[in-house]
């Protein structure tokens, strides 16, 4: 059994999917058994929590997600794409001439957070940052 699957509720049998995750197959696993799993397919990948986090300090426009992130404008359509598709976020107008869109948390992205939070509570603890040297 994967270490700490069992506390989860969770099989090995059941985590299998999540093993093809880390060897770079992408696969459906929207119909998964495992819980962890179908929310990962539905999340995507770091970009699009990067995304979800930024969009819970408020951030909402193409152009602050790009600054913030650093990421490519073709990569960061995409996966506001994915995100809005899945419901994590909605594409709303905010001016008709020339169109421009914001994007805002649903409900779902909303409830997203918690799971943020434990991530930001797991890096802090396991991968604290490096202090600074100071000159």
């Amino acid at each position: 059994m994967i270490a700490g699957s069992q506390q989860l509720g969770l099989s090995l049998a059941s985590c299998k999917s999540l093993i093809h995750i880390f060897r770079m197959q992408r696969k459906d696993l929207s119909d998964d058994k495992c819980p962890v799993a179908r929310t990962l397919d539905r999340v995507g990948d770091w970009w699009s929590m990067l995304i979800i986090r930024d969009a819970g300090f408020g951030l909402s426009r193409f152009d602050q997600f790009q600054e913030s992130l650093g990421i490519a404008p073709n990569m960061l359509t995409r996966r506001l794409a994915t995100l809005v598709e899945t419901g994590f976020l909605e594409r709303r107008a905010y001016s008709e001439r020339p169109p421009r869109y914001e994007y805002v948390l649903t409900k779902k992205g909303r409830d997203f957070r918690p799971v943020l939070e434990a991530l930001k509570a797991f890096g802090e603890e396991h991968y604290p940052k490096p202090k600074t040297k100071r000159a």
